[in-house]
């Protein structure tokens, strides 16, 4: 599989950039009848930032930044609103989508080993650099998430799941690719028992905090195109529930907010080029919409206290992808 294959399934746009430095900014970038407080631009460097996880209380950020030479690494703030930045992987790889686990103080991502994509962990805040592979198989890993209590893990197995891409030549060249998505599978992997567990199918899994559910993706063909749907289902794969479908958009990565009550995930809707920013309550009601700019606004994470980090190219030229964040109303 080629490199640029591979990034398709990933990204929502290719990225080429340079470093230069980091800084915290308020803006007020903002569209009509955006829904939220305290817009912050927490990253503003000359390469592309994305894929946010972590933040509460403004401790220990981490996000994904696309190198030179196509590399990507994963990078912390220990304080979301200070400069400081730090690099936490090193070499030629493709280190994404961290999630961090406060409990064992652990990173989960996914890499690229040359023929495939595995699930590995790092220590997150000290000062080693030793990674440990949690799949090795031939077949592709992703997107893997911590359970509250930091002993399982989840993960899909089989196709790059895709981002919508809203272009013609893209998008046909997205569907031709990732068709094979619709049998993705879920997998939890106990890491006191070693025992893996298929639990379903779909993409982007993450465990609600309480721990009763998960949230995921789940294809549907409508028409000749594949669109992501949100869904939940038991923390033991018994009961599944739609909360979206393909009527109200191409919707993708679901995250939880901190009460297990509600969903807050990537939309983009046929009317329009972008993807936006929605939440929805896991009894299929109240659908809100955050943004509303001509950006794409992407990849939510909802902290403890109030804040939804995003990866976004507001303010900037198309594809400049930076971290920012907003407060809840």
């Amino acid at each position: 599989m080629k490199k640029t294959d591979l990034l398709l399934g990933i990204f929502v746009i290719s990225l080429i950039m340079t470093i230069t430095s980091c800084s915290t900014t308020t803006y007020l970038i903002q569209a009509n009848n955006e829904s939220f407080e305290q817009l912050t631009k927490i990253t503003d460097i000359g390469k592309p930032c994305f894929g946010p996880n972590g933040g509460d209380n403004n401790e220990n950020l981490f996000f994904s930044v696309l190198d030179d030479g196509g590399y990507i690494n994963i990078y912390r703030k220990s304080n979301a609103t200070l400069p400081a930045i730090y690099q936490k992987t090193f070499g030629n790889g493709l280190y994404l989508w961290p999630n961090y686990s406060r409990i064992n103080d652990k990173l989960v991502f996914q890499n690229y080993n040359g023929t495939s994509f595995n699930i590995f962990t790092l220590n997150a805040t000290s000062k080693g650099k030793a990674i440990t592979s949690i799949t090795t198989t031939s077949e592709n890993n992703y997107n893997p998430a911590w359970s509250p209590d930091g002993k399982k893990i989840i993960f899909e197995k089989g196709s790059a799941p895709r981002e919508y891409i809203k272009t013609k030549r893209a998008n046909r060249r997205a569907i031709k690719y990732s068709k094979n998505v619709l049998s993705n599978q879920l997998w939890i992997k106990d890491l006191e028992t070693g025992e893996l567990k298929m639990i379903g199918v779909g993409s982007f899994p993450k465990f609600s905090p309480d721990s009763k559910f998960i949230a995921y993706v789940k294809y549907e063909l409508d028409k000749s195109d594949v669109v992501g749907t949100i869904w939940i289902m038991s923390s033991d794969g018994e009961t599944n529930i739609k909360l979206t479908n393909v009527n109200t958009g191409y919707a993708t990565r679901p995250n939880w907010n901190p009460t297990s009550n509600t969903i807050i995930f990537q939309l983009t809707k046929r009317d329009k080029k972008d993807s936006d920013l929605y939440s929805i309550d896991i009894s299929g009601e109240n659908l809100k919409q955050y943004t509303t700019n001509k950006s794409n606004d992407f990849s939510p994470y909802w902290t403890s206290d109030g804040f939804i980090y995003f990866s976004s190219d507001r303010g900037d030229e198309k594809g400049k992808y930076q971290i920012w964040r907003f407060k809840v109303n």
